[in-house]
Protein backbone atom coordinates (compact mmCIF):
# COMPACT_ATOMS: atom_id res chain seq x y z
CA UNK A 1 0.00 0.00 0.00
CA UNK A 2 1.37 3.28 -0.62
CA UNK A 3 0.64 6.98 1.29
CA UNK A 4 0.26 9.87 -0.17
CA UNK A 5 2.56 13.04 1.57
CA UNK A 6 1.43 16.77 0.62
CA UNK A 7 3.63 19.68 1.20
CA UNK A 8 2.87 23.25 1.59
CA UNK A 9 3.72 26.44 3.60
CA UNK A 10 1.56 28.42 5.69
CA UNK A 11 1.92 31.61 8.25
CA UNK A 12 1.75 31.45 11.97
CA UNK A 13 0.40 33.86 14.77
CA UNK A 14 4.05 35.20 15.22
CA UNK A 15 4.01 35.92 11.21
CA UNK A 16 6.33 33.87 10.90
CA UNK A 17 6.52 31.20 7.68
CA UNK A 18 5.95 27.54 8.45
CA UNK A 19 6.52 24.39 6.28
CA UNK A 20 3.65 22.09 6.78
CA UNK A 21 4.22 18.35 5.64
CA UNK A 22 1.19 16.13 6.03
CA UNK A 23 1.72 12.47 5.34
CA UNK A 24 -1.99 10.74 5.45
CA UNK A 25 -3.00 6.81 5.94
CA UNK A 26 -2.67 4.19 3.74
CA UNK A 27 -4.99 3.38 0.78
CA UNK A 28 -5.98 7.19 0.51
CA UNK A 29 -6.63 8.13 -3.12
CA UNK A 30 -4.77 11.08 -4.97
CA UNK A 31 -8.60 12.43 -5.47
CA UNK A 32 -9.01 12.49 -2.03
CA UNK A 33 -6.10 14.41 -0.92
CA UNK A 34 -6.97 17.13 -2.98
CA UNK A 35 -10.00 17.48 -1.67
CA UNK A 36 -9.15 17.23 1.63
CA UNK A 37 -5.83 19.78 0.66
CA UNK A 38 -6.97 21.95 -2.10
CA UNK A 39 -4.45 24.72 -1.89
CA UNK A 40 -1.56 22.35 -1.77
CA UNK A 41 0.85 22.11 -5.41
CA UNK A 42 3.18 19.15 -3.80
CA UNK A 43 2.10 15.78 -3.56
CA UNK A 44 4.72 12.67 -3.08
CA UNK A 45 3.75 9.43 -2.30
CA UNK A 46 5.44 7.00 -0.07
CA UNK A 47 5.85 3.18 -1.01
CA UNK A 48 6.36 0.19 1.29
CA UNK A 49 10.04 -1.33 1.28
CA UNK A 50 10.57 -5.02 -0.17
CA UNK A 51 10.30 -5.73 3.67
CA UNK A 52 7.22 -4.21 4.73
CA UNK A 53 8.88 -2.52 7.56
CA UNK A 54 9.35 1.20 6.34
CA UNK A 55 8.74 3.09 3.48
CA UNK A 56 10.46 4.47 0.26
CA UNK A 57 9.74 8.24 -0.86
CA UNK A 58 9.49 8.48 -4.56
Amino acid sequence: MTRRVVQWSAIDSDREKLQVITVFEEGISKQDVKREVPFSRWHGVLYKTERGKGYDFK
